[in-house]
């Protein structure tokens, strides 16, 4: 069997990471596999590393120019074309205009699509609100050049399913390979040193993820305030970057937290110092499935998550907070203080399971249908 995984961009992201993985672990299953991207040095480097060869496509881009789109479909066709694969895997919306390609090619392999989060469609999308029919439109047209979409939520299943986007399709969880924590103490030094705060008897709230507006990060920074007042140690450092940098710092003056909130970029690994915290809090407006949540499951330390796409799986309706809802975060957050129950590990998160799924989901599609 030989696969071909297509993504948009190679730069650092849960779905680029989410692609290696995969890539990998069919690597290692005797798969022959290739992965097809547009720019990203990120990308590239762990594929090297481990020798999985890959293409990078000219036109195919992080845009809304549909000459761009256009001009990867025949590219990718002609690239089909030459190389025979049973499977393409996309992976994110750029990519998906891939599947028109292949069903055009001499060699018409079976397409899937993992929407690894609704975006724009989801329900909890405010901004832009007038993109939607036009994205619903746009998805529902290239969909039909999908032999199976995959979801990585059962949530986002369903509110696709009430959106009519789609009738069917299974859900794989995505999974991650074992992480590596550093100590406790270790973590907090390097806090420590970044934002030249002593920390010792200090409550660390931390978060990860890009600055942006579905991350949600003014919902943390505003309900700080009564943060304060149930526990006055506390001190929060978000890790990440992206466009909404300048206005969360200005949020942060105007609320006179600029000794409380801490914005301190983006770290590479960073997710190996997440025993640092003595919460982790995830305040999206939208998700598919986090992998840093999925992580912190992992780092097991406490958490809250806003209830959007797959977090209530992850976390269990205990450790999760209606969006926006400030009342319900801090109740949650003082049960949570005067609680020592755990978030228990679930198997369905680990990398094997995800590239079974994968596995059985390639090999069902190239089994002939029964008449």
């Amino acid at each position: 069997m030989k696969i071909l995984i297509c993504i948009t961009h190679g730069n650092v992201g849960g779905a680029t990471n989410s692609v290696f993985w995969l890539a990998k672990g069919l690597k290692e299953n005797g798969i022959e596999v290739k992965v097809g991207f547009g720019e990203g040095k990120y990308l590239k480097e762990k594929l090297e590393k481990e020798k999985i060869e890959f293409v990078n496509f000219k036109w195919l881009k992080r845009t809304h120019n549909p000459l761009s789109n256009l001009f990867f479909i025949f590219e990718i066709k002609k690239f089909l074309d030459k190389e025979k694969f049973d499977v393409c895997h996309f992976n994110s919306t750029n990519a998906l205009f891939g599947a028109i390609s292949a069903k055009i090619s001499k060699s018409k392999p079976k397409t899937i699509f993992t929407i690894h989060g609704l975006s724009i469609l989801d329900p909890n999308y405010k901004k832009n609100f007038w993109l939607k029919p036009i994205y619903w439109l746009i998805f529902k047209f290239l969909l039909s050049f999908v032999d199976m979409p995959v979801f990585v939520s059962s949530k986002n299943l369903e509110d696709a399913k009430k959106l009519k986007l789609v009738k069917n399709g299974v859900v794989i969880y995505n999974g991650i390979p074992e992480p590596e924590f550093l100590e406790r103490e270790i973590a907090r030094k390097f806090f420590e040193e970044k934002i030249e705060v002593d920390l010792k008897n200090k409550f660390l709230i931390g978060s990860i993820g890009r600055l942006n507006y579905q991350k949600n990060y003014e919902f943390l920074i505003n309900v700080f305030p009564e943060i304060l007042k149930i526990k006055p140690e506390a001190i929060a450092i978000i890790i990440g970057e992206g466009q909404d940098r300048k206005k969360l710092r200005k949020f942060i003056e105007k609320l006179n937290l600029k000794d409380k909130n801490f914005l301190i970029g983006e770290i590479k690994d960073a997710s190996k110092y997440l025993k640092a915290f003595d919460l982790f809090v995830l305040p999206s407006r939208y998700e598919g499935l986090s992998i840093t949540l999925i992580e912190a499951l992992f780092a097991q330390i406490p958490i809250l998550a806003s209830d959007v796409g797959g977090n209530r799986e992850i976390v269990g309706e205990d450790f999760v907070f209606e969006l926006n809802n400030k009342n319900d975060f801090l109740s949650k957050f003082k049960m949570l203080l005067q609680s020592s129950q755990e978030i228990s590990r679930k198997n369905e998160f680990s990398l094997s399971t995800m590239i079974s799924s994968y596995l059985q989901l390639f090999e069902k599609l190239q089994k002939p249908s029964q008449r």
